[in-house]
C-alpha cells in the first residue's frame, strides 16, 4: 500500500505546482502571515522571543487557506468524471484517500518552512526561545493536518470546489469556536469532571497549549483523532459513492 500512497501523493503534490495553485497559496500565506505579524501582531512593540506575534494568527490563516488546497482534491474528480477511472485502477481506497491527504499536508509543511526566515530574522536581533518556537511550529503542523483531513472529507461530499471550500471553512470555524461548557452545565456534571471533559474536546484549548510551546500527549491525541476520524469518513464516502 505504501507504493500506492506514494504514487497518489506524487501525482497530487505535483498537480498543485502544475496548476500554479501552490504558488498562489504560498504567496497569500506569506502575505497574510507577515501582515498579521508586523501590523496586527505589533511585532516591534512586543517581546517576540517565542514569535508570539506570528503564531497567534496562524490557525485563522490556515483555516482560510487549507480549504483552498483540499477543495479540488475530490470535487474535481467528480466534476471531470475521473473518479470512475481513478477508482477502477488497482489502488485501494485507503491508499487514494491517504495519498491525497498527504499531498495537501505536505504543502502545508512547505508553507511553514517558507516562514522560517522570520525566525532567523528574529534570532539575529534578540535572544529567542528556539525550543519553544520549534514546538509551536510542530503544533501548527499538527493542526494543519487535522484541517487538511477535514477539508478532504468535505471535498469528498461535493462536486463543486467552491461549495467544498465554503463548507470546509464553515465546518472548521464551528470546530474551532464551539464551546462545550453549556453541555456540561446543562447536565450538571461535577465541576472538575466538566472542566476536564471541556478541555479535552475544546479545539481552542489544545491550540493555545500547542502554540505556547507546550506539547502534551492529550494535544497530539486530540488532533490525530480528528485527522483519523475525518479520513475514515472520507474513505467511507468514496466507497459509498463508488458503490
Amino acid at each position: 500500500m505504501s507504493k500506492q500512497i506514494c504514487l497518489i501523493f506524487q501525482k497530487e503534490f505535483a498537480s498543485f505546482f502544475r496548476t500554479r495553485l501552490a504558488y498562489f497559496i504560498l504567496g497569500i500565506y506569506l502575505f497574510l502571515s507577515m501582515f498579521c505579524t508586523f501590523y496586527l501582531g505589533l511585532y516591534f512593540d512586543v517581546i517576540n522571543a517565542n514569535l508570539f506575534s506570528f503564531f497567534y494568527f496562524q490557525v485563522n490563516i490556515l483555516m482560510l487557506l487549507i480549504p483552498a488546497l483540499t477543495m479540488r482534491l475530490w470535487a474535481d474528480e467528480y466534476k471531470t468524471g475521473n473518479i470512475e477511472l481513478l477508482l477502477t485502477q488497482p489502488l485501494s481506497y485507503t491508499a487514494v484517500v491517504i495519498g491525497k491527504f498527504l499531498s495537501a499536508w505536505g504543502l502545508c509543511l512547505l508553507l511553514l518552512i517558507c516562514s522560517a526566515p522570520l525566525w532567523l530574522f528574529t534570532a539575529l536581533n534578540i535572544s529567542t526561545d528556539n525550543l519553544n518556537i520549534l514546538t509551536s511550529y510542530f503544533g501548527c503542523f499538527l493542526i494543519s493536518g487535522s484541517m487538511c483531513a477535514v477539508g478532504c472529507m468535505v471535498s469528498a461530499f461535493n462536486k463543486s470546489p467552491i461549495v467544498a471550500y465554503l463548507a470546509s471553512v464553515l465546518l472548521l470555524t464551528l470546530i474551532i469556536i464551539v464551546d462545550y461548557n453549556f453541555v456540561f452545565n446543562t447536565f450538571s456534571f461535577p465541576g472538575n469532571l466538566a472542566i476536564r471533559f471541556t478541555q479535552s474536546l475544546n479545539f481552542f484549548y489544545h491550540q493555545s497549549t500547542l502554540l505556547s510551546g507546550q506539547i502534551g500527549v492529550d494535544n497530539i491525541i486530540y488532533y490525530l483523532s480528528i485527522t483519523v476520524f475525518a479520513l475514515w469518513l472520507n474513505r467511507i464516502t468514496i466507497e459509498y459513492k463508488r458503490g
